[in-house]
């Protein structure tokens, strides 16, 4: 997204896009405020009253159709209630007043009649809607709920089981990868010990592969690139015990990309009878550590991680 702008005049080309994407004649005076990486309005800036002088009480209006469309898959999953349980009350009742307060001081000191009310979507408490929230985030504004959807929408988070691994995607999107620690040994990393250069080659690229799915399938490449990301399940709790040396490991660890190649490195070349020796890993994960390894590695790689967060089941 660019910085708010531009003027208070909308272009020819800007009027004939926004009555396009709003699927009508704009009822108010605007300003185009955010746009994307091709110039397409995101987010309008409105008068405080309508044409009729009807009062107008959402400052920012959010029009960019993918923009929309993440919001959406966000508040049917439940958002409108998970940020106001997870925002002070107080926090967010300050940010509505600051939101009206910039909206009624383009009111004129003499005004007479009806007034715009209400602050984000014209609410004077809770959320009503995260779409006004986000618009006035893009915008520029300090918004701590259009923060909490920010921290959502990047979130990524994979659950391991023996042959799959599902995918918690922005938005609450819900993808099934087929390949686990179990059935990508199986398939690639069985037959040598250690396992064949281009064994762990086509690991990694079965991964990527169905990442790369993940990611077009749900309108969402280069999104993902740096999103906060996590791993819980099948092998990570081994996987984190082996990168800190005890059997009892962390509830949660962060690993870097440095560390991540080192590891995988470290168990690929290893024959499973030396991988067994490195303190704490169990004796029923030596051999699919090297999938797990490859599973979490191909993803940082992919979403051009420096880090992501490892979930232990069993941690203290």
């Amino acid at each position: 997204m660019t910085e708010p702008g531009p003027g208070p005049d909308p272009s020819p080309d800007d009027r004939e896009r926004v009555r396009a994407l709003l699927g009508r004649e704009p009822q108010s005076r605007y300003e185009v405020v955010v746009r994307d990486a091709a110039g397409d309005p995101v987010v309008l800036r409105n008068a405080p009253f309508l044409d009729d002088g009807t009062p107008m009480p959402t400052r920012y209006w959010l029009i960019g159709p993918v923009e929309i469309r993440r919001i959406g898959r966000l508040e049917s999953d439940g958002g409108v209630d998970a940020a106001e349980a997870a925002i002070d009350q107080g926090e967010l009742a300050f940010a509505h007043t600051r939101y009206a307060a910039e909206r009624d001081a383009e009111i004129p000191a003499d005004h007479t009649g009806p007034r715009p009310s209400g602050g984000v979507g014209g609410t004077r408490t809770g959320v009503k809607c995260l779409h006004a929230h986000w618009a006035w985030h893009l915008a520029g504004g300090d918004d701590p709920v259009g923060r909490w959807i920010e921290r959502r929408l990047r979130s990524l988070h994979f659950e391991l089981s023996d042959e799959s691994m599902v995918a918690i995607l922005p938005g609450g999107i819900v993808h099934a990868v087929p390949w686990g620690p179990a059935n990508l040994t199986a398939r690639w990393l069985a037959d040598d010990d250690p396992p064949h250069p281009a064994a762990l080659t086509n690991a990694l690229g079965t991964i990527d592969d169905h990442l790369d799915d993940l990611e077009r399938e749900h309108d969402l490449v280069g999104s993902l690139d740096g999103a906060p990301t996590s791993f819980a399940g099948a092998t990570i709790a081994s996987l984190v015990r082996l990168e800190v040396g005890l059997d009892t490991p962390p509830a949660e660890h962060i690993i870097d990309r440095a560390t991540a190649e080192e590891v995988f490195r470290l168990v690929a070349t290893e024959a499973a009878s030396d991988r067994a020796l490195n303190p704490g890993l169990p004796s029923d994960d030596v051999d699919r550590i090297v999938a797990s390894c490859c599973i979490v590695l191909a993803t940082m790689r992919r979403f051009r991680l420096d880090h992501v967060t490892l979930r232990s089941d069993d941690g203290g």
